[in-house]
């Protein structure tokens, strides 16, 4: 029997209580229900009256599980608070949309974070996974928090490393905030824009509308600004930059026990010894003072969102954050215990599913605000290999770094086993779709058909639909999918816009017509030297529009000739069997 987290009293063995009641997917938490007969809760004034906008795809938690998305959660009792029936009355009415009035299934919005620090100047791939988890909670109605570490960033989180971050400048900083926050606005718009597509519904932008209020504004940026979906940008530097040493350790610090905080993982795993298994000196640098009190800033941001406005009730994170989200949850409790005179006591709700002893339905406690955390899985290979910064495998989300068809290309080539798992985790594919495309790949894997669909779903949900096209333009140039004669020079320069190692652009045909192969290959770059050129001409590995590059014995060499130029002006280059270069004529 897993029991809630719930039962906390307040008291110093609390923390060991939270780190001993975690669940995990594998406990059959579909057989939570409320008995929402016996109990009905009137919302808060910031709270929302929502109907399951995705009601047919089941429960959210079922589906983040079944999508790989779900690791842990803090508390069985996070379904009945996700699933909390509002007391419906006629002066509630007014605030629900024509189709939602009558309905019997309405249930509170509650509120979501998950936070990034701008460690770099972009977003890449791993960190997708709570972007989808944000996504996924949208979609069924609650609004969602992208929460940037525009104070946190300055330190850097421990978790997951074995070394300290370097310390960034600044302006440094302030550069990673503004490029992330940018690519979180362009993220959620596209994926509204996706979401609104499929559904097949309007499109309607909210943006600076009049019926928001002060308090709407309060809740941050609205990064999804047609209607269909909820997500806010907040910035921890907000509600930091003015805070005083003594005032946080007053507010924080006291609440802080050295001994819960010495466990975590993130601590623990940077802790010398004096001597390691085998008994040699431990090499371990230690952990800095700097690091070992991020976890209370990130329990700082979770107690602020949780009494603000926002009045947010979850965190998302990946499967390193347990610790961190324990310590927030940890925060939150000990200051409503000490507002309180040491109480902490919650209503009680009959629930279904939590057991005692006897096998039947016991009353678990549950807090009037409560908090929980969910972690997800990271994302890695089929071999267990983690993407990001330190990992040296980043995909870059910004296109910026990386071109529109090296991220759909990255798809593209993901082996079987990694496919459907991508598939579930990092598209709004519904499952059963997936299964569909699965059982069609697994008929005929040489067509690689689950990949193709990966790479296009992905891409446009990223990247954006004009993306996709794109990078399906640029494999259609070098792969020889279509003639070359159907695509414009216009098109083929668009699409390789964001893609320099690929685009070369020349201003005239002197500049071709007549030039050696391998001068005009060392003079932009496709080669270091003219002897390296004429080693590959000569084993047959240059062509141009897909013809070979017959070897000429020096001195008198192949030169580029107008057969060698597509009717729009441009060539393209094959250098072994993956180097493409694509040549355009701008006049």
């Amino acid at each position: 029997m897993v029991r809630s987290l719930l039962t906390w009293r307040g008291n110093a063995s609390s923390a060991a209580r939270l780190s001993s009641n975690l669940v995990s997917p594998s406990t059959k938490t579909s057989t939570l229900r409320v008995r929402s007969k016996r109990y009905r809760s009137t919302p808060s004034q910031s709270s929302q009256l929502i109907s399951n906008p995705d009601a047919s795809a089941g429960d959210l938690l079922e589906e983040l599980e079944s999508r790989g998305l779900l690791q842990q959660v803090t508390s069985r009792s996070l379904r009945y608070h996700l699933r909390t029936p509002a007391k419906k009355l006629d002066s509630d009415q007014q605030h629900l949309n024509p189709e939602e009035q009558g309905r019997e299934e309405l249930f509170i919005q509650r509120t979501v974070y998950a936070g990034v620090d701008p460690s770099a100047r972009s977003l890449h791939v791993g960190n997708l996974l709570p972007l989808m988890g944000l996504l996924h909670f949208a979609r069924y109605g609650h609004r969602g928090l992208a929460l940037i570490g525009g104070a946190t960033g300055s330190i850097g989180d421990p978790s997951g490393r074995s070394t300290e971050r370097s310390a960034l400048s600044h302006d440094e900083l302030n550069q990673n905030v503004d490029s992330i926050t940018t690519q979180l606005r362009q993220f959620f718009q596209k994926a509204e824009e996706y979401v609104a597509r499929r559904r097949g519904g309007s499109w309607t932008s909210v943006a600076g509308s009049e019926s928001q209020g002060q308090e709407e504004r309060n809740l941050g940026e609205r990064l999804t600004k047609g209607g269909v979906l909820d997500v806010r940008l907040v910035n921890n530097l907000d509600w930091t930059k003015g805070l005083g040493v003594l005032e946080f350790l007053s507010e924080v610090g006291r609440h802080a026990r050295v001994t819960t905080m010495l466990s975590r993982d993130s601590v623990k795993s940077r802790m010398p010894s004096l001597k390691d298994e085998e008994g040699k000196e431990d090499s371990k640098e230690g952990l800095s003072f700097t690091e070992f009190s991020y976890q209370l800033l990130q329990a700082y941001d979770f107690s602020v969102l949780h009494r603000g406005d926002w009045k947010c009730s979850i965190q998302l994170g990946g499967s390193d954050q347990m610790g961190n989200i324990m310590a927030g949850i940890d925060l939150i409790r000990r200051q409503r215990a000490a507002a309180s005179g040491g109480s902490a006591e919650g209503e009680e709700v009959e629930v279904e599913g939590i057991s005692g002893e006897d096998g039947k339905a016991t009353k678990l406690k549950t807090y009037k605000d409560p908090a929980f955390g969910i972690t997800m899985p990271l994302l890695t290979t089929s071999t267990g290999a983690k993407f990001g910064k330190s990992a040296g495998n980043a995909i870059w989300i910004s296109d910026e770094l990386l071109s529109d068809y090296d991220f759909y290309q990255f798809f593209l080539r993901s082996k079987d086993d990694e496919v459907e798992r991508y598939l579930k985790s990092l598209t709004l594919l519904p499952l059963a779709e997936v299964e569909r495309i699965m059982r069609s790949h697994n008929d005929r894997p040489y067509q690689r058909f689950a990949q193709r669909m990966l790479a296009e779903e992905v891409t446009e949900l990223v990247r954006g639909k004009e993306a996709l096209e794109r990078a399906e333009t640029v494999s259609k140039v070098i792969f020889g999918k279509e003639r070359l004669e159907n695509l414009t020079k216009e098109k083929v320069v668009d699409a390789l816009r964001n893609d320099p190692k690929r685009l070369i652009l020349i201003d005239s045909t002197k500049e071709f017509l007549g030039v050696e192969v391998t001068k005009f290959m060392v003079t932009h770059g496709m080669v270091p030297s003219r002897a390296e050129a004429r080693r590959m001409v000569k084993a047959g590995g240059v062509y141009i529009n897909n013809v070979q590059v017959k070897y000429v014995k020096p001195p008198s060499e192949r030169p580029l000739v107008k057969a060698d130029l597509t009717k729009q002006g441009f060539s393209v280059f094959r250098l072994g069997k993956t180097d493409h270069k694509v040549v355009v004529i701008r006049s």
